[in-house]
């Protein structure tokens, strides 16, 4: 009957192989989870769109909306730029703790 026998540093680098996989599909799946949720919307989004994302109530939106740094179509009442709303969400979550 043959043996197998393997050395410590084979033993490490398969256990660091299967880690390292399971940790790319992870991150491989959240990113397609994350942009399915982000791009599912449209490139410009409303105040219904902003309380669905944020899972807010629609008072809540207009008290996010009237922060100054919040992006918004210059010449169009209530629309909002989609990838840049994203952004604001990303670099803003401590605002959004204290406001909602």
């Amino acid at each position: 009957m043959p043996t197998t026998t393997m050395t410590f540093d084979q033993l490490e680098a398969e256990f660091l192989k299967d880690r390292l996989e399971n940790l790319i599909q992870t991150a491989y799946e959240k990113g397609v989870e994350d942009g399915m949720k982000r791009f599912s919307y449209p490139p410009v989004l409303t105040n219904s769109h902003l309380a669905d994302i944020l899972q807010i109530a629609m008072s809540t939106v207009i008290k996010v909306t009237s922060n100054p740094s919040f992006p918004r179509l210059q010449n169009i009442k209530g629309r909002y730029p989609r990838d840049l709303v994203f952004e604001w969400i990303d670099s803003n979550s401590a605002y959004l703790r204290k406001a909602i």
